[in-house]
């Protein structure tokens, strides 16, 4: 009797495993868009790898982009930095990241630039 449940309770732990395995999985990725107009680079590269810590962390994976990476072919200039980065996990990876401590990144470093993120759904390669 207590081999059956000990066996019950380890199949449930396993398959709850794979199924948040397979969620994970099944999330298309997201792309975070960061439009960063940085007021004093200096004091803005002095913290930036913590800010890019959390990312790493959290499973984000830079893209493109960095100090002068980005020209507008139509419209506004860009800022003066800009960055692409994925998040494989989707909205859950990037909500994590954004709640687990970049938001407060940010806020922090408003005073030295103003930041822009858009996050933009991945789409199904046809």
């Amino acid at each position: 009797m207590l081999k059956s449940a000990l066996l019950v309770s380890a199949s449930i732990v396993v398959g709850a495993g794979a199924v948040q395995l397979l969620h994970a999985a099944g999330s298309p990725p997201l792309y975070t868009v960061g439009e960063i107009n940085v007021k004093d680079q200096a004091a803005y590269e002095k913290d930036l790898p913590a800010a890019q810590k959390i990312i790493k962390d959290g499973g984000g994976v830079y893209v493109a982009g960095g100090f002068g990476k980005a020209k507008a072919d139509v419209g506004a200039p860009t800022p003066n930095r800009y960055v692409i980065i994925r998040y494989d996990g989707g909205a859950d990876a990037y909500d994590k990241v954004w709640n687990g401590g970049l938001k407060d990144w940010t806020d922090k470093h408003s005073n030295i630039a103003d930041f822009r993120i858009i996050r933009v759904e991945s789409v199904e390669a046809k």
